[in-house]
């Protein structure tokens, strides 16, 4: 079978799928990119080609339609990645796209015999939509939900539509519900795993801003945050707000921060270049401890996963949006958890496996992280939900193929 991977991204959420069926000789498997640097990280078996959107939104096109625009130029400079694979030869016979940004738009009008999978990950609406601005008039409410506009499209014409989670699912309109199939991008937890029985208490990360790595002695208690993005929708505000307290009454606590300081999906921070983490040490100023809060930047798999293990506590925290994936490696890791009380993370998290807060109440945020770090009982088991699990996710998809194939 002839197998197209289409992601603005690579590899993203299809790491896992195309390393599968990249490895079958009975597949031929080409992953198509925005990503210029993507032959950097090759998949064994899988061909890699680039796609570039030959302009921006005009800035004429009415605000309410830029996402629009964007969209449709998104799946023209697909089509044309398409055409070129055609011309050399290679035709199709499953396309799996990331929905949303219009990237399978096109595809059925150049491709209409290939089944066409589209991984969904959200429908904008104005009760979760709110998170990802400062202020959410009429004005914005209304631009916001004709994103909607292309989802749906890509809804009508993809065969199968894939979803990570139920709590996502249920985000749709009930007219979609039919056509959704919830499967996770799935964690390995041949690799997230609680940790080993003679996992040592010190440790040793790089530290972003260059010199010497930290190092956290046995004796210290280590409260850590990790985010692809340090912005309002994860919570890194009430994180870092947070901080003061909680370092001057405990001298042996050291804070471990991993991530970007960027803004993933919310809005930027009120100063010149948008980071929420200079705003805050900016707000926060000087105050008994703040040497022992540490950046790190983005850690290995390696050194992340030995954060998760050493921690004896881990903030993961969200506005109800999209979960992160370090959510989901952290419940594999066994690590002690605080998280915010969302219908999000409440659909991924047993009531027991963490600490609960309020993001808009800083007294339980402080109960909360101080609860966890005075508790240094581990779960004994795994309590990842094993429907998050790669195994789960390769069944799942899997399932999807053979639906459609047969």
């Amino acid at each position: 079978m002839n197998i197209l991977f289409i992601h603005g991204n690579y590899p993203a959420q299809f790491q896992s799928l195309a390393r599968l069926t990249g490895a079958d000789a009975r597949h031929r498997v080409v992953f198509l990119t925005a990503r210029a640097d993507a032959s950097s990280d090759p998949i064994p078996g899988v061909e890699i080609r680039q796609f570039q959107r030959a302009r921006d939104p005009r800035p004429e096109t009415h605000h309410y339609l830029h996402a629009t625009e964007e969209t449709v130029l998104n799946g023209q400079a697909v089509l044309r990645g398409v055409d070129q694979l055609l011309q050399e030869g290679f035709r199709p016979d499953l396309v799996i796209t990331h929905a949303g940004n219009g990237l399978g738009l096109f595809i059925k009008d150049l491709l209409p015999e290939a089944k066409l999978i589209g991984l969904f990950e959200w429908w904008f609406t104005p009760a979760t939509s709110r998170w990802l601005f400062a202020e959410f008039p009429l004005d914005t409410q209304l631009k916001s939900q004709l994103r909607n506009l292309v989802i749906q499209q890509e809804l009508l014409l993809c065969d199968a539509a894939v979803v990570p989670t139920q709590w996502q699912a249920e985000q749709f309109p009930a007219v979609w519900q039919p056509k959704l199939r919830v499967v996770f991008d799935g964690i390995d937890t041949a690799f997230f795993q609680p940790p080993p029985p003679d996992l040592s208490r010190s440790q040793e990360l790089d530290r972003e801003e260059g010199g010497p790595p930290v190092q956290i002695e046995p004796e210290h208690r280590l409260l850590s945050y990790a985010t692809r993005g340090m912005e309002p929708v994860r919570g890194f505000p009430q994180f870092m707000a947070a901080l003061p307290k909680l370092l001057a009454s405990d001298p042996q606590l050291q804070v471990v921060i991993a991530g970007r300081d960027r803004c993933a999906y919310s809005y930027p921070a009120p100063r010149p270049d948008g980071s929420w983490k200079q705003h805050y040490l900016e707000q926060l100023g000087a105050f008994p401890g703040r040497e022992r809060i540490h950046f790190t930047g983005l850690l290995t798999y390696a050194q992340y996963r030995q954060l998760l293990w050493r921690t004896d506590a881990h903030c993961s925290f969200s506005r109800p949006y999209l979960l992160s994936w370090s959510l989901f490696e952290a419940l594999a890791c066994t690590t002690p958890l605080v998280v915010s009380d969302t219908p999000a993370i409440r659909s991924a998290v047993a009531k027991a496996q963490a600490s609960w807060v309020d993001l808009d109440d800083p007294a339980s945020i402080q109960a909360g992280i101080k609860t966890r770090l005075n508790n240094t009982e581990r779960h004994q088991e795994q309590p990842l939900n094993q429907d998050f699990s790669l195994d789960a996710a390769v069944k799942g998809w899997n399932q999807v193929i053979n639906e459609l194939s047969g």
